[in-house]
């Protein structure tokens, strides 16, 4: 079957010019890549805080799981940054051997792991898009596409900053020398 990849590994590298992107900045000196890298991580900073600010105001915001799950991530090597809901993880101790779940396991009656016992596992990454878009009963509640729309226009100011930090910081490389 040819056509768009299905998943998100292979959606990455289906994108046009990404890996020529990618190349092109690691050719870049060092010092244009740490400001673009800093104002791209900034942004990707804010558009986090601002996604958790979206939730907060969110009526579907019961167990605090979707809020403190809002994380970011940033590729200081590829000059990109991400920010979304992260994935929760639980881990155990069983038989002296540290064991890792997906998701967040609530133990039930006497500490048990076991859904029998009332023990419930929930994955904020799993139910997110129904928070942002909505489930065919509910509105959607959108939070993350209003903050990455919110910084766009803050990203393109912290780049043309960091451009005249690049320029300021060229001029004084071999200063001193002549």
């Amino acid at each position: 079957m040819a056509g768009r990849p299905n998943n998100a590994a292979a959606i990455a590298g289906h994108v046009q010019g990404l890996r020529e992107l990618k190349a092109a900045f690691q050719k870049l000196p060092e010092i244009v890549r740490e400001h673009l890298n800093d104002a791209t991580e900034t942004s990707v900073r804010e558009g986090a805080r601002l996604a958790q600010a979206n939730l907060s105001r969110s009526p579907s915001i019961d167990t605090r799981a979707l809020y403190d799950h809002v994380g970011w991530a940033m590729n200081r090597k590829a000059g990109r940054g991400s920010f979304g809901i992260k994935r929760a993880t639980t881990v155990f101790t069983v038989g002296g051997k540290k064991v890792r779940v997906k998701g967040l396991i609530r133990a039930g009656a006497g500490g048990s792991a076991s859904t029998g016992a009332g023990a419930t596992k929930d994955q904020p990454s799993r139910r997110a898009h129904f928070v942002e878009f909505g489930p065919s009963t509910m509105p959607a509640e959108p939070f993350v596409i209003p903050a990455a729309e919110a910084i766009r226009a803050d990203y393109l100011d912290r780049c043309v900053r960091a451009g005249k930090g690049i320029e300021r910081d060229m001029a004084t490389v071999g200063a001193g020398r002549l």
